[in-house]
């Protein structure tokens, strides 16, 4: 499956060059032809005009995307963009005012649709955690694209007319649609089998996380309408000519697009690996702001350039690359539905609400309405910021969701029973009682307690059944509902011996409700025996008092892992009986990140082989018992307590699949929730165990879990070439 993901990104890189070579050069000659024929005054009115069309075409694709599938889409949009550019050409000597008119609305609306239909392809050919990089490396070849239609632009002006421009644009469209075609083998329209397709504007409508992401949508939008009209309207009292116009828009469509390709290539990669989508695409926003309120100030073209040129390169570096990335949670059908519309429809109303805010600026203050729109940009732009910084938990969310759905909990195994642990005593070493002077001494303390004469007998005979050194005796006391909690630490101290385990734990499971004190005192005392230390925590797993939470939490700092490995099992055994139940989310993680922190070499514990005392059988238990190794196990039991604890076992039933989209999707969830210090430490070990961790999944059953994250990735059902 490598070779063929790797030819589809490599595909899907080259055929962006001609795709965004052709929508820059067709900027260039939109803005030349229309201020060339036009004055700038019109600006709005044709930006609003090519709002309200790109609005219409954005729901018909919305209602064709489902249907056809991006694929078919795709190649349907490129070839009838390519056709309109020649229909340009011939009409262009006969009707200029109507070229430039037709011109302005067919770039801002087709070029924008066949961008956002390849982007859905690239969306659901790939795994979320490789589309990451084929997102990264279809910009660069995007950025390629504009560095090429600004050349293009730049030097035919000077050397032949827009009519062979014109028809040079048609032509590329030749070689979108090819590559676009090759790229989407893999994804089949289908129409849906159990669901009935919506309408995309009513899915946005419902669906909180995509409304968030249509909002925000249409808020840039308007923040574009208003930098853009600011640096044109600045650009056509200085150029008079066409020629002048041409030249100058392409030089600054080729020089965005260069900055781009350096944003792309050099830091785009690198600060969603560090801050996320949220911290990422924020910085678009926050940098239109500060350049719209420092040309307002001093309103001259230089200024009008920078404001705009920064949007322009945030918006195609940065941003895009965040941008795609919101959509990996959404269902391939909604994604399908919504997707053009939110991308084209949101984005051209915002310029519609931009264009008529400008249209009364100018109708108001003809002679600063630049300033003032430029107000409105940085005004736009902050609540934008906002808005955007809110998507990131929102992506979160809809991951941790998605990973839920089908969510299965496993069950412990059975103890054994009275009769088979009294054989194995009987043929079992004789207890070795390390103090019986000890003894004897809390013996007096309790007989000098004790006001009833009646009770005295049997808790001397019980007591000295303890310290007997005959099995049966201290086997007929240990199986005595009666026995006193006043010898609740003699039976502690039997723990450490694996004859008498078993009965001791069911004798101290009578007493645990009142002594839970002296269960957690006797497991946090380092001079204790480890092996008693680290088998009072299942003991403690049942108890719900907040001594015994706050006790277990303790014991996740303890200097010996296995005390440390069982405090998690039983905090999850309380986690899991009880929901509700709060734990100190602060104190886990950082246990949590000890643990990751630690030097390898003390990694591996070896899984203890007692059949005395099979450990608890919890999910994650299930999961990696395969495999030795329990300090993993352990990360994981902590992060399932202090995060969502459905989508971390899910998460890792995942990256034990044989699913390649399986795994993607679970690290990169797991990349979004954990805290960096967890995952920088965690990230190598994980990456590299996942291997390991598919070698014992033989028994797995990937469309189970395909079915419990189907809202993550594409349709199981489709067929694949």
């Amino acid at each position: 499956m490598e070779q063929p993901r790797e030819r589809a990104a490599l595909i899907a890189t080259v055929t962006a060059i001609p795709m965004v070579a052709q929508l820059i050069a067709g900027r260039a000659v939109r803005d030349a032809l229309f201020l060339t024929e036009f004055d700038a005054e019109y600006l709005p009115r044709v930006m609003l005009g090519a709002a309200a069309f790109s609005l219409g075409a954005a729901f018909l694709v919305g209602r064709v995307m489902p249907i056809w599938g991006p694929r078919a889409t795709a190649l349907g949009l490129a070839l009838l963009n390519g056709l309109i550019f020649v229909l340009e050409a011939v009409l262009f000597d006969v009707a200029p005012k109507v070229v430039a008119v037709l011109a302005y609305l067919h770039v801002s609306t087709l070029g924008a649709l066949v961008v956002s239909a390849f982007s859905s392809i690239i969306n659901e050919r790939f795994d979320p955690l490789f589309a990451k990089t084929v997102v990264a490396r279809v910009g660069v070849g995007a950025t390629v694209g504009g560095i090429l239609g600004g050349v293009i632009a730049l030097v035919l002006s000077e050397r032949t007319n827009l009519t062979t421009i014109l028809f040079g644009l048609g032509t590329l469209s030749a070689f979108v649609a090819l590559g676009a075609w090759n790229v989407g083998k893999s994804i089949q329209a289908q129409r849906p089998q159990e669901e009935a397709t919506e309408l995309g504007a009513r899915t946005i409508v419902k669906d909180s996380y995509l409304r968030k992401v249509a909002l925000t949508v249409l808020l840039l939008g308007a923040v574009g309408v208003f930098v853009d009209y600011a640096m044109k309207a600045e650009a056509d009292a200085r150029f008079a000519d066409s020629a002048g116009l041409l030249s100058f828009f392409a030089v600054f469509y080729m020089v965005t697009a260069l900055l781009t390709f350096l944003m792309q290539a050099g830091v785009s990669k690198w600060l969603l690996a560090k801050l996320g989508l949220g911290g990422t695409m924020v910085i678009l926003p926050v940098t239109v702001a500060l350049s719209a309120v420092f040309s307002a100030t001093w309103p001259r073209l230089w200024t009008a350039v920078l404001t705009r040129g920064s949007q322009t390169v945030m918006s195609g570096s940065l941003f895009r690359s965040g941008y795609e990335l919101l959509y990996t949670p959404v269902p391939p059908m909604k994604k399908r539905a919504t997707k053009a519309i939110i991308d084209i429809a949101c984005n051209r109303i915002g310029y519609g609400i931009g264009s008529i805010v400008v249209m009364a600026i100018v109708a108001l203050v003809a002679n600063a309405a630049t300033s003032w729109v430029l107000w409105l940009a940085a005004i736009g732009a902050l609540i934008a910021a906002w808005m955007v910084r809110k998507l990131h938990t929102g992506y979160v969310h809809e991951l941790a969701k998605s990973l839920r759905a089908g969510a299965v909990v496993l069950e412990s195994n059975d103890f054994y029973d009275a009769t088979t642990l009294h054989t194995l005593a009987k043929t079992g070493a004789t207890l070795n009682r390390r103090d019986i002077l000890d003894s004897v001494d809390r013996l007096q303390r309790i007989k000098a307690a004790e006001r009833d004469l009646a009770r005295r007998d049997v808790l001397t005979e019980q007591l000295s059944g303890l310290t007997s050194e005959e099995p049966e005796r201290v086997l007929n006391v240990l199986f005595d509902e009666s026995l006193n909690d006043h010898f609740a630490p003699y039976v502690i101290d039997l723990l450490g011996n694996d004859i008498y385990v078993r009965p001791a734990y069911a004798a101290l499971e009578r007493m645990t409700p009142r002594i839970t004190g002296q269960l957690v005192d006797a497991m946090l005392r380092q001079d204790n025996p480890v092996e008693v230390r680290r088998r009072i925590p299942r003991l403690l797993r049942k108890v719900e008092a907040p001594l015994a939470i706050q006790g277990l939490v303790e014991g996740l700092s303890d200097e010996e892992f296995e005390v440390r490995y069982r405090c998690g099992h039983a905090l999850t055994e309380l986690q899991r009986v009880r929901r509700d139940l709060a734990l100190p989310e602060r104190q886990i993680m950082d246990a949590a990140t000890r643990e990751v922190a630690e030097d390898p070499e003390h990694w591996q514990h070896p899984r203890l082989d007692e059949d005395v005392e099979p450990e608890v059988r919890s999910e994650i238990h299930a999961l990696l018992e395969t495999r030795e190794d329990r300090n993993l196990e352990h990360v994981f039991t902590l992060l399932s307590l202090a995060l969502d604890r459905d989508a971390i076992i899910l998460s890792l039933r995942a990256l034990s699949s044989s699913s390649e989209n399986l795994r993607g999707t679970a690290l990169e969830y797991l990349h979004n929730i954990l805290p960096e210090a967890v995952r920088e430490a965690l990230w190598p070990r994980l990456s590299e165990r996942s291997d390991r961790m598919r070698e014992g999944a033989s028994s797995s059953r990937p469309e189970e879990l395909l079915q419990s994250m189907r809202s993550l990735l594409p349709d199981p059902g489709q067929p694949r070439s």
